[in-house]
């Protein structure tokens, strides 16, 4: 028998025998039945190879059929050889894109860190195989004014060079994830309070400098929320649910972290009820709207009113709007509720109007009310129906809410100027930025709070502060409101001082409609400008 022939017989086995590896990790990868068959194949294969092989070196075949029995063994060999090379690089391929793919599904684009998906993979893991672990809940505060002021550019370059910094400073400690937002969550492997210790230590360190970024020198203040899980729940999210908790029990008392304790658990469904109780009071219209007569200091009249919304109650008490505001501000129901104010003002000012009041009537707003461009244009068209309520609606809007977001407060309030209305500051003097205020601001009034006004007669302090500020507004042309006047000396003292107008309990207590119609838009003693 020719040699060729012989040559071409063993490449046909040696290659059946290289296509034994890939076949093997081919297996592994997909685990199918088909290609463990074709395996045992492949052997038989290669068996048969080297049997036929054998015969032919033993055995006087002839010419032409030693030549197409090579040949075709040949072919065999190499067909098979090329196809398990090639479904080998596919599933490859295949493999590479996949893990891509996960990469991608379970990976933060902007950062890096592990997603939000990740992180409940993660977390539910930990849940279930680890005895005790820590979570953390991270949130940059008023990231959202940063975005505002500098644009979401210098907004993502500062997420991104904060999730490095923080995760070079933690490495071996814990894991950061990127949840969405301004939001992260750190998982702390051991339960050891030192661990604990050492992320919060570690959070300092990434907030302790400002960040740079193009032009802008940025600092970073964070809030975080704590819990353990060897303590409290077995179920990821009830633990996400407790850090949650913790994250908003820290951001309301203004401190860098807070560990969960059981009480949070209460207060929130004591939140969730009232909540549940607001959206009903809405729905059924329990709510009534008071007014407090403001007077005018020097003509001694009645200049205007506050109003102010009540919640009674079947026995007769009222629910505090000091505890539902707060409230309906953090359930997103605030909104509805200023609507409610303005409607209901609307109505009491015609009403006053044909009982021959001119005055001016003070609507509250909230910090949700500044940032909704759904107000601007629920207001807008309220102007559109009646163009004079810009003359009989003045806004009073608290330090705290202006400064919570100011670029929001200024355009809300550029915006409502231009349609008339003006705004008068509400607690004057309690916030750090009353001068920032009058200065940024389309403000025309100010109130000082009756923190200052009550014990101005006895405490130097006090008076010179209201001293200070009567001065101030009359330099900027504001007129001044004094809240809280409890007696006949304060009155006297506050009108000599040249102080605008006065309210408070000395006057009278907030009154419904009717109350106020008759004893102030009828009585000839108290005289309507």
């Amino acid at each position: 028998m020719d040699n060729f022939f012989i040559f071409i017989l063993i490449v046909g086995a040696l290659l059946l025998t290289l296509s034994i590896v890939p076949t093997i990790k081919i297996c592994k990868k997909t685990n199918r039945v088909s290609w463990i068959l074709l395996l045992a194949l492949i052997f038989s294969f290669i068996v048969g190879y080297w049997y036929v092989l054998y015969y032919f070196v033993n055995n006087d075949i002839a010419g032409f059929i030693a030549m197409s029995v090579s040949l075709i063994l040949f072919g065999g060999g190499a067909f098979v050889y090329l196809v398990i090379q090639l479904s080998y690089k596919s599933i490859l391929k295949i493999d590479r894109f996949a893990k891509r793919q996960r990469t991608l599904a379970e990976n933060d684009s902007l950062t890096g860190l592990p997603n939000r998906k990740k992180f409940f993979q993660v977390l539910n893991k930990q849940v279930k195989y680890e005895p005790s672990f820590y979570l953390m809940l991270i949130d940059l505060n008023r990231f959202k004014s940063i975005n505002d002021s500098y644009g979401n550019k210098v907004g993502d370059m500062l997420l991104s060079i904060f999730s490095k910094t923080l995760s070079h400073n933690i490495v071996g400690i814990a894991k950061l994830y990127r949840l969405g937002g301004d939001e992260f969550a750190l998982i702390v492997d051991n339960s050891a309070n030192e661990a604990i210790n050492l992320c919060i230590e570690a959070i300092k360190k990434s907030t302790k400098h400002p960040f740079h970024i193009y032009e802008h020198s940025l600092r970073v203040h964070v809030t975080v929320g704590i819990t353990t899980f060897a303590n409290h729940s077995s179920h990821a999210n009830e633990l996400l649910k407790q850090a949650d908790l913790a994250l908003h029990e820290a951001k309301d008392t203004q401190q860098l972290y807070v560990h969960y304790f059981e009480a949070l658990s209460t207060r929130a469904n004591e939140l969730s009820n009232m909540t549940s109780r607001i959206k009903q009071a809405i729905k059924n219209h329990e709510f009534e709207l008071y007014l407090q007569p403001i007077f005018d200091a020097r003509a001694d009249e009645v200049h205007g009113a506050e109003a102010l919304i009540r919640w009674p109650q079947s026995d007769g008490s009222f629910i505090s709007p000091e505890v539902f505001i707060g409230i309906a501000e953090q359930s997103g129901l605030i909104l509805n509720i200023s609507k409610w104010v303005l409607l209901e003002t609307i109505k009491h000012l015609k009403e006053l109007k044909a009982a021959g009041f001119i005055g001016s009537l003070h609507v509250n707003l909230s910090t949700k009310d500044l940032e909704s461009p759904e107000f601007y244009e629920f207001v807008e068209e309220l102007v559109k129906h009646d163009p004079t309520l810009s003359d009989a609606i003045i806004f009073e809007i608290t330090e705290c809410a202006m400064m919570t977001n100011l670029e929001a407060a200024r355009t809300m309030m550029q915006k409502l100027n231009s349609r008339g209305f003006e705004f008068s500051v509400d607690d004057f003097g309690t916030g750090f930025s009353s001068l920032v205020l009058l200065r940024e601001l389309p403000i025309s009034q100010i109130k000082i709070d009756q923190s200052f006004i009550k014990d101005m007669l006895t405490q130097i302090a006090d008076y010179a502060i209201v001293e200070s500020t009567l001065f101030l507004a009359t330099r900027l042309n504001c007129k001044v409101v004094a809240e809280g006047i409890e007696d006949n000396d304060l009155k006297q003292t506050l009108t000599l001082m040249d102080c605008d107008y006065l309210q408070g309990y000395y006057f009278s207590k907030p009154v419904n409609i009717n109350e106020f119609i008759h004893k102030y838009a009828n009585e000839e003693e108290y005289r309507i400008i």
